[in-house]
């Protein structure tokens, strides 16, 4: 049993400190996101932030036995469709207090900071009349769903990964044009708007806001689909370095006053021996760039007869730093994974309102930035996967704890309204009862006791 009218006791005990020492819900209340009577939305929040500690989806919980104990389902809905509501600036407010606090445990002469750019899939397939729903393609499975692209901005140092802002994207074969707003100056419209244009848009604005709202980073880390040489001048003039994989592709390069494409650079570049994967290296000038770029050739683990390439306008960097740097990358690809996988994006609720999604994938976000914090301040080597479980875990004895003080509670109305020799029976049992429970079970429960 879970008391709505406490925030704390919804949440996993190891959660409870975190939440007030990121403040989580300042942020909320700095955002302006707001109800007009009823449940708070500090309270409503804080519900679907620990619904996926319980294992259970938002209709599990709002539709099945212990329904009357929460606020209705219509109490949520309502908080979650509101087109003013602006998760975006809630996202980027508290993902850069979380952000500043990690720079302070680290030195930043030695550590990375950069920002990762990527996109995912975001699944509705059995959705029909959400605004904005699309048919797209899965490049990993090689398949096609219903749903959105997720563009994804993330910052890394190596160690943590924090999501910074997303987009739900949708695409040219749309199975729903419906508008999702009728009034286009809310935060929901804008953000449907967004929906519609090009990916490397929306990326270039994502980057320009997180370095507005005071995320300091030295790259942008991104895959073959966004480095391009349009790509990296534009965020090259917003003051921030790019380094991605390069496509081999019909771009072509100034090399010694002479147009070559990538496959013939790396006939032309340097050898570098070395026992690391790096093979060559060249500074060349894209032609259709005005930025001149290093180019690191590596070898292709999955083929070794084939070779890939790393691109930067950084050109302080060495091979090795290159190569080190782009590394980071993977940690978006593990965010993606663990959201999926354990924190439940696009699985936890059945909403058909795009403000809906939004508000849903931003407490997805938000669940991951406390479970990597959690990580980092404990220097913990466990994965986040064994960290959501044992929170999860805490969850389930909670609900086991409070059904013991119930009982007691129960218990005890029971012996006071019986007769004295009744009375001492009961309570006797019950001590010895206590008495012969283990110990890390009264340690949990430090009220557990007998009073006469």
């Amino acid at each position: 049993m879970i008391h709505l009218k406490n925030i704390k006791n919804q949440l996993p005990n190891e959660m409870n400190a975190i939440f007030s020492e990121l403040n989580v819900l300042k942020c909320l209340r700095q955002t302006s996101i707001c109800k007009q009577k009823g449940y708070s939305p500090a309270i409503i929040f804080t519900f679907l932030f620990s619904l996926v500690f319980k294992g259970k989806t938002l209709n599990q919980v709002l539709s099945g036995r212990e329904a009357d104990q929460y606020m209705k389902k219509d109490t949520v809905y309502r908080l979650m469709n509101d087109p003013h509501n602006n998760w975006r600036s809630f996202l980027l407010r508290f993902s850069a207090s979380v952000i500043e606090k990690i720079h302070r445990l680290t030195d930043p002469s030695t550590h990375l900071r950069t920002l990762v750019l990527d996109d995912s899939t975001f699944y509705r397939n059995r959705s029909q009349k959400v605004p904005g729903l699309a048919r797209l393609w899965d490049h990993a499975l090689q398949k096609g769903y219903k749903g959105y692209r997720m563009l994804t901005l993330g910052f890394s140092d190596g160690y943590s990964f924090i999501p910074i802002d997303f987009g739900l994207l949708s695409g040219k074969n749309q199975v729903n044009q419906k508008q999702a707003e009728s009034d286009q100056r809310t935060s929901g419209a804008k953000r449907f708007k967004e929906a519609q244009r090009s990916m490397p848009d929306v990326a270039i604005e994502m980057v320009q806001r997180a370095l507005d709202q005071g995320v300091y980073a030295s790259h942008v880390l991104m895959d073959k689909w966004f480095t391009s040489p349009k790509m990296i001048d534009r965020l090259h003039d917003l003051g921030i370095h790019t380094l991605g994989m390069a496509k081999n592709g019909k771009t072509q390069y100034f090399y010694q006053r002479r147009l070559y494409k990538l496959s013939k650079l790396y006939q032309k570049s340097i050898k570098e021996y070395c026992q690391e994967a790096i093979i060559s290296s060249i500074i060349v000038q894209p032609s259709s760039g005005k930025t001149p770029v290093k180019i690191v050739f590596v070898k292709n683990r999955n083929n070794q007869s084939a070779w890939l390439a790393l691109m930067t306008d950084d050109l302080t960097l060495s091979s090795q730093e290159i190569v080190k740097t782009y590394s980071v990358r993977w940690d978006i690809e593990t965010f993606f994974k663990v959201s999926k996988s354990l924190l439940h994006l696009s699985q936890e609720t059945q909403t058909r309102n795009y403000q809906a999604l939004i508000c849903h994938t931003t407490i997805v976000f938000t669940r991951y930035i406390l479970l990597s914090w959690q990580q980092r301040c404990a220097n913990d080597e466990r994965t986040l996967g064994g960290l959501f479980y044992e929170l999860a875990d805490q969850i389930k004895e909670l609900d086991w704890s409070v059904a013991l003080l119930e009982l007691m509670d129960i218990l005890q109305a029971v012996s006071e309204k019986a007769s004295h020799k009744l009375q001492d029976f009961i309570e006797s049992q019950l001590q010895l009862w206590i008495d012969t429970l283990p110990n890390y079970i009264k340690a949990y429960l430090p009220n557990l006791v007998c009073e006469t």
